[in-house]
């Protein structure tokens, strides 16, 4: 069962192709390469690679938490072939995710209830239907391996990276966001931010429910969710677009050096507020096509409901990840102000 795995795996493409099919249990066995890396499938479209040395790190690169963000599932299938074929050696224990491999195929973002607003238990807030059996049962999943991956290296640096595009465009083209932390960024963290080739990154205020949110409530780990540009379909993601990521992913995976960078370059914003939609009253006064980190000046009237409205507090705020395409009772968006700006 080894051969067949591998077979799919080293060619570029083998990982998005073999997570689209369902799950052998037999797969599960380790299978190891001739340089002694080890790696398993622990469920469809979840990869784990054990070195043959590793040198402190476990690292779980997830992808593809929505559907249609096919540059990022592209760079890790890629990654996953050049492992096997001996291309490049991990050094680190590794975990890959593809997130939601069913709204893959049909290239959309979810199938039934957007993932990334599941995890940290949130999956357990939703009625469990025909319609949304299939992404709570997938978050839950994916929650409880990541759980096992990160007890098994319990001793080890923990960093979790989960790779998106963005449907909108963005004043800023890359960007991170860092779910809620007591501690500040490190110095260290803002370098590998800005090997990755991100402009900014976002502090969240509070707890969330992402996929990265998940990774530091219970492990405390380093995680961010990665917007490494546009969501395109799959096939036309030209790589150079995504090469610094590339390489600093690569370098990662080797526990090589990372490329220097001045960390005080990176540019950091922190949550203000989060509009929500709390009723078919709502109100939002923000065009259709405006870009992420688009600013307003204090006083504007952003958003309006029936029992709040939200104008602008600061100098200056931004608006990210606007869409009031949502369900009543979720975010609209969020406004953001820049830390220390010049």
């Amino acid at each position: 069962m080894g051969d067949v795995v591998l077979s799919f795996l080293e060619v570029n493409s083998g990982f998005i192709e073999l997570s689209k099919k369902p799950h052998n249990p037999e797969f599960e066995n380790w299978v190891e390469l001739p340089n002694q890396v080890a790696l398993r499938m622990l469920d469809s479209g979840v990869l784990q690679v054990r070195p043959a040395k590793a040198k402190g790190t476990a690292l779980v690169l997830s992808c593809g938490v929505h559907g249609n963000e096919t540059a990022p599932i592209e760079i890790i299938s890629n990654q996953i072939s050049r492992i096997v074929t001996g291309a490049i050696e991990p050094h680190c224990e590794l975990l890959y995710i593809l997130g939601n491999p069913e709204s893959m195929q049909t290239s959309q973002r979810f199938v039934s209830l957007n993932m990334n607003r599941l995890f940290a238990g949130a999956y357990a807030n939703y009625e469990l239907n025909e319609d949304s059996k299939y992404e709570i049962e997938r978050a839950k999943k994916l929650e409880e391996l990541v759980s096992r991956f990160f007890e098994e290296n319990s001793q080890l640096t923990k960093i979790h990276l989960d790779l998106h595009t963005a449907i909108k465009p963005s004043f800023h083209k890359t960007f991170a966001i860092r779910p809620y932390h007591q501690s500040a960024i490190s110095p260290q963290s803002k370098r590998l931010l800005l090997a990755l080739g991100i402009e900014a990154v976002l502090q969240h205020n509070k707890p969330s429910t992402t996929f990265s949110a998940f990774s530091v409530q219970k492990f405390n780990a380093e995680a961010y969710t990665l917007e490494l540009g546009k969501v395109k379909p799959f096939g036309e993601n030209n790589p150079e677009d995504f090469s610094a990521a590339i390489q600093t992913l690569d370098d990662l995976v080797q526990s090589s050096s990372i490329v220097e960078h001045n960390a005080d370059s990176l540019i950091e914003y922190k949550v203000v507020a989060e509009i929500m939609k709390n009723s078919d009253e709502f109100k939002f006064y923000v065009p259709d096509d405006v870009e992420n980190f688009t600013a307003y000046p204090q006083g504007y009237l952003i958003a309006e409901d029936f029992d709040y409205n939200y104008r602008v507090a600061f100098e200056r705020e931004s608006v990210v990840f606007p869409n009031i395409n949502v369900p009543v009772g979720q975010r609209v968006a969020i406004m953001v102000t820049e830390v220390n700006p010049d």
